[in-house]
C-alpha cells in the first residue's frame, strides 16, 4: 500500500499508542520528531517496518538470518 507523508504519519502514530500502550498511550502526532522519521518514509518502510526500525525491533529478524 503506498501511503501519503500524512497518512503514514498517522498509522506510525497509531502503531506506537498500540504497540506501547502501558507507556506512550498518550502520544501525539506533536510528540514526534518526523524529520527523524523522514528517511524511514523515503526508504519505502511502511508505518510498522518504520516502527519497528526505530523501536530497533527489527534486529532480532537480521541476527537471525
Amino acid at each position: 500500500m503506498l501511503y501519503s507523508w500524512f497518512q503514514w504519519r498517522a498509522s506510525v502514530v497509531a502503531i506506537i499508542r498500540f504497540d506501547f500502550s502501558s507507556i506512550l498511550s498518550d502520544i501525539d502526532d506533536r510528540d514526534i520528531d518526523w524529520d527523524a522519521w523522514r528517511p524511514l518514509f523515503d526508504e519505502g518502510r511502511s508505518p510498522q517496518s518504520a516502527v519497528d526500525r526505530a523501536f530497533v525491533r527489527d534486529l532480532r529478524k537480521t541476527v537471525t538470518e
